[in-house]
């Protein structure tokens, strides 16, 4: 009859000790899904966050290629303006006469 009591005793002690394990199992299950949701928040933030950045890239990408578009342009019209008066400086000291007629006084 003893042998029988310690029995149960012992059988009674593993239920005990098998349901902390499964409750514990259970809360280690839960704080694992509750870490899961964490992180497929922060993923989900970063994402966001990865796409603004990607969407401001381009916004200033597209504007130094306008920049660099008109600095080409002006960079071109000031050859061009070089071009046509690189003759001046020859022309300047005869400049009083433009426009007037011989002999005429000032």
């Amino acid at each position: 009859m003893d042998a029988i009591k310690k029995k149960m005793q012992m059988l009674k002690l593993d239920k005990e000790n098998a349901l902390d394990r499964a409750e514990q199992a259970e809360a280690d299950k839960k704080a694992a899904e509750d870490r899961s949701k964490q992180l497929e928040d922060e993923l989900l933030a970063l994402q966001k966050k990865l796409k603004g950045t990607e969407d401001e890239l381009d916004k200033y990408s597209e504007a130094l290629k306008d920049a660099q578009e008109k600095l080409e342009l002006a960079e071109k019209k000031a050859t061009d303006v070089s071009a046509r008066t690189h003759c001046l400086p020859h022309l300047l000291p005869a400049w009083p006469l433009w426009g007037h007629h011989r002999g005429e006084q000032w």
